[in-house]
């Protein structure tokens, strides 16, 4: 029994085929009315004439129709211009278009359009079919219009399907690794308070052959070895080496791509660190920035003995996030400090910034002389540094030689120097202050004022007797400098 369910593709060339027919007679239509209407016109022009008519204005009449029909006529010849211009642009880009896509594979195209026709379409719409498309290949940019568009559908169409199945991976990944994640922590969190054995833990773990689990084993035990202390903190590292992670870890230490070079140094540094005292040293200077961060604060951490010994094998810059980073560590786990006057003498600027940072902080005070050297560096900030550790650990044999480079310096070693005298200075340093405070300029006037009410209760009476001069009138700097808000 033959199925009466209409075929859908037939259906859509039908309706298809329909919209485009209806748009052509539509065209059609209208152009015929206008045509209708220009005859009727016409006609009730001749018909309105009286039967019986004067001669004269016969004649007349006559005249007038001859100048208007003169009239029409220019009319419709500049009509007939401009639409030969038209029809001679049109055919400019038909020629183009007709180059461009080939007038072999346009005629193959025409001739499938008409077979196809033939064989799929009723009588009553073939015939407007055909004249649809003799219509069409009558001007073939047309069909450069439609490939366009057809191939800008494709493009839309191609961009939103893998928007879709991107999201959808996406989506679907967030969720398997969710549900793994939680079950190996429930597993790994069992066996290491006791309630099950290590085999039955092995068995519980599954998947393990395949990258992303592994991968998600290693995150969860790194993230038990940051919140889990006492015997557990030693089981983690066992649990890292008994499933054999560690050499995924030294896989990813190798890989071209820094992030994972990051994570295989993160991996064997906290889960691993016997094995990553003899990778973390080859990383110290590596090429990208972060991966050199990494290394770095490891070595911190790998190292107690020796935290920054790493300082002197350094052949780039030690930036500032990189010192915070490894003070941080540094800090954290309580290493041994040892002494930063080491690495006073490194080529790199930042690394001897760094040792004059952590001599200030550490107030290692047998590092004066190499402080002092520091002085006549070319660099502003290593001066600066310098002048500041003078000032907190109380170097008074350098004051001299401050004061003297006091007239050289930039405006913020000027400052840095001026509030060193307030701690380290004395009766012998007034009239240095007071030539600061006549001459110089509102923020040196001041500190020298702060200075000088500070250093002892003779640099108060000499700031009081400085205040009653009415050239000077520091009375406004003296109001700043006691007011306990500042």
């Amino acid at each position: 029994m033959t199925s009466l369910k209409p075929d859908p593709k037939k259906l859509i060339i039908h309706l298809l085929s329909s919209i485009c027919i209806f748009i052509l007679l539509s065209s059609m239509e209208s152009r015929g009315a206008e045509y209708i209407d220009n005859e009727i016109n016409s006609a009730l022009v001749v018909n309105d004439l009286p039967s019986v008519i004067d001669n004269s204005l016969y004649a007349s009449l006559q005249e007038e129709s001859t100048a208007s029909a003169d009239s029409s006529a220019l009319a419709s010849e500049n009509q007939k211009k401009s639409e030969w211009k038209i029809n001679r642009s049109q055919n400019e880009v038909n020629r183009f278009v007709l180059w461009l896509l080939g007038d072999k594979n346009v005629s193959e195209f025409k001739s499938r359009m008409i077979d196809f026709g033939n064989s799929n379409l009723p009588l009553f719409l073939l015939k407007y079919y055909m004249h649809l498309v003799d219509r069409t290949y009558t001007y073939p940019i047309v069909i450069l219009f439609i490939l366009l568009i057809v191939g800008l559908i494709i493009n839309v169409t191609m961009v939103l399907l893998v928007m879709y199945f991107t999201n959808k991976r996406k989506n679907h990944k967030e969720r398997y690794v969710s549900i793994y994640r939680n079950s190996y922590e429930d597993v790994l969190r069992s066996y290491l308070f006791g309630e099950i054995e290590w085999n039955l833990a092995l068995l519980k773990l599954k998947k393990l052959k395949r990258p992303l689990n592994r991968k998600i084993l290693t995150d969860v035990l790194l993230n038990f070895k940051e919140n889990l202390r006492g015997e557990m903190d030693s089981q983690i590292p066992q649990i890292f080496i008994k499933l054999g992670l560690e050499e995924d870890s030294l896989k990813l230490t190798k890989s071209a791509f820094y992030y994972r070079r990051i994570e295989g140094l993160k991996a064997l540094t906290n889960l691993d660190p016997e094995n990553a005292k003899g990778i973390i040293p080859n990383y110290l200077n590596d090429s990208h920035i972060t991966v050199r961060t990494e290394a770095q604060v490891s070595y911190v951490r790998l190292y107690p003995e020796k935290p920054f010994e790493f300082l002197k094998d350094l052949t780039k810059p030690f930036p500032r996030w990189t010192q915070l980073s490894s003070f941080y560590i540094f800090r954290l786990h309580q290493v041994p400090i040892p002494a930063f006057v080491d690495y006073l003498d490194s080529d790199i600027p930042t690394i001897r910034n760094f040792s004059l940072r952590m001599i200030i902080f550490f107030q290692q005070l047998e590092n004066a002389p190499a402080i002092f050297k520091q002085l006549d560096s070319p660099l502003e900030m290593t001066r600066l540094l310098s002048i500041r550790a003078i000032n907190d650990l109380r170097l008074y044999e350098g004051k001299p030689i401050i004061k003297k480079m006091y007239q050289s310096e930039t405006g913020n070693n000027k400052q840095e120097i001026i509030r060193a005298i307030k701690n380290i200075g004395n009766d012998e340093d007034f009239d240095f202050l007071e030539s600061i405070i006549r001459s110089d300029s509102v923020s040196l006037k001041t500190e020298a004022c702060r200075s000088l009410y500070y250093v002892n209760n003779e640099g108060r009476e000499r700031l009081n007797v400085l205040n009653q001069n009415s050239d000077l009138k520091i009375d406004q700097f003296l109001t700043h400098v006691t007011d306990p808000r500042n």
